[in-house]
């Protein structure tokens, strides 16, 4: 017969368990719950000890850049904003400028924990990395939401290629941003926003504007994309940068590099400039466009992939000349119900209104949370949408007449 466990016997055995899990790695044992870090603070300071998942800089304050920090200890976790201006004054570590390493302490903001950041309103909270850095570098699944990311800058600065670009935002994983505006930034490319490859940008009732670049001015896609009631306007491509690679001055406002889905609905895209591709959208997976043209004119093969619909593409240009689209070894898929000043997207598609003009007033607050581009009266977008969001990009209720219009503004008497 087994004779029963005695007490000391269970006493041992817990003792053997106890120092097992006190000799686990630190990896091995569970990281601390997610958390939500109000920040108190618009100063730029570090946080005192990364690991504790507390955002508390040495002189007790929770600044963004301890916040970032805590987060990326507590995955999950959400950062609260206030209204302020959020201003980034520590200068990027000059034994790291070449992309290889990210310094939490120094330069941009580096998430690398799942993270949700959420501000008071585009209007009211704004980071600023007053052009010593890029602002965000973004290397776990993130949501941005109700804040203005400006005053980034990111330039190559070696070959071959280490840094990611990105003057607002480089973006490695997931990535989500809601009423959000990135505005005021430059790269060597990617002014606003750079994707690389196997990431996914979500943009939805946001602007992304006035953002240069030596390519992609406004948003660098090279894997897939959603973008949805959104407003790419005013940004530039321009050849002052010094930019590696075979080609430059391509994508005024996007630029897709990728060979995924890149899908664009009840979007406006206008008022990009270039130097050379397409001012508004370029298209052309691997820089197949730097091939010589014979190869380009004679071989169909429909790698990159955009779909449209609902979507303004008007008053783009290249070197002044209007150009709204350029595609080479890659499929523009019009879904219906999309305008092109000219004809360079190819639209066909029922509802499709090629060569007019939509009647647009410039980028500006048109009431809502980030700027837009309203439509004027008598303008061809109105009422010739179908299946669009229940509202626009400022929360308008959609339809304002017998249909919904095309773009992300909906025209109200």
């Amino acid at each position: 017969m087994t004779k029963p466990t005695t007490l000391s016997a269970l006493t041992a055995l817990l003792a053997v368990l106890t120092a097992t899990v006190a000799a686990a790695p630190a990896s091995a044992q569970a990281a601390p719950a997610p958390a939500t870090i109000t920040v108190n603070s618009a100063e730029d300071a570090v946080d005192a000890d990364a690991s504790d998942g507390l955002c508390r800089t040495a002189t007790g304050t929770c600044t963004l850049r301890a916040a970032v920090m805590a987060a990326n200890a507590q995955p999950g976790s959400t950062i609260e904003l206030s209204a302020g201006r959020y201003r980034l004054t520590i200068p990027p570590n000059p034994d790291l400028l070449n992309g290889r390493t990210a310094d939490p302490t120094t330069g941009d903001l580096n998430v690398v924990a799942p993270t949700t950041i959420r501000g008071a309103g585009a209007r009211e909270t704004v980071i600023d990395a007053d052009h010593i850095d890029r602002v965000f570098r973004m290397g776990a699944d993130t949501s941005l939401s109700d804040l203005t990311i400006t005053g980034g800058v990111a330039k190559q600065r070696e070959v071959p290629i280490t840094d990611p670009g990105g003057g607002g935002i480089a973006n490695s994983k997931n990535m989500t941003l809601r009423r959000v505006t990135v505005t005021g930034n430059s790269a060597g490319y990617g002014g606003g926003i750079f994707n690389i490859p196997d990431s996914h940008l979500t943009l939805i009732d946001s602007t992304v504007s006035r953002n240069t670049a030596g390519e992609a001015g406004g948003i660098r896609f090279d894997d897939t994309g959603t973008v949805v009631n959104s407003t790419i306007a005013d940004n530039r491509v321009t050849d002052d940068w010094d930019r590696p690679g075979s080609l430059s001055g391509y994508g005024g406002g996007i630029d897709i590099r990728g060979t995924g889905l890149v899908d664009i609905r009840n979007s406006t895209i206008t008022g990009n400039t270039a130097t050379d591709g397409g001012g508004g959208i370029n298209i052309a997976p691997a820089y197949l466009d730097s091939l010589p043209s014979p190869i380009t004119d004679i071989v169909n093969l429909p790698l990159g992939h955009l779909a449209l619909r609902n979507t303004i593409i008007a008053e783009n240009t290249v070197s002044r000349a209007t150009s709204d689209c350029k595609s080479v070894f890659a499929t523009i898929e019009s879904l219906g119900n999309n305008l092109d000043s000219g004809n360079s997207c190819r639209l066909s598609a029922e509802g499709d209104l090629p060569r007019r003009d939509p009647h647009l007033a410039p980028l500006g607050d048109n009431g809502g949370p980030t700027d837009t581009v309203a439509l004027l009266p008598g303008s061809p977008a109105l009422d010739t949408a179908s299946d669009c969001p229940s509202a626009d990009q400022r929360g308008v209720l959609r339809p304002q007449g017998p249909a919904c219009d095309i773009g992300a503004f909906e025209y109200r008497q």
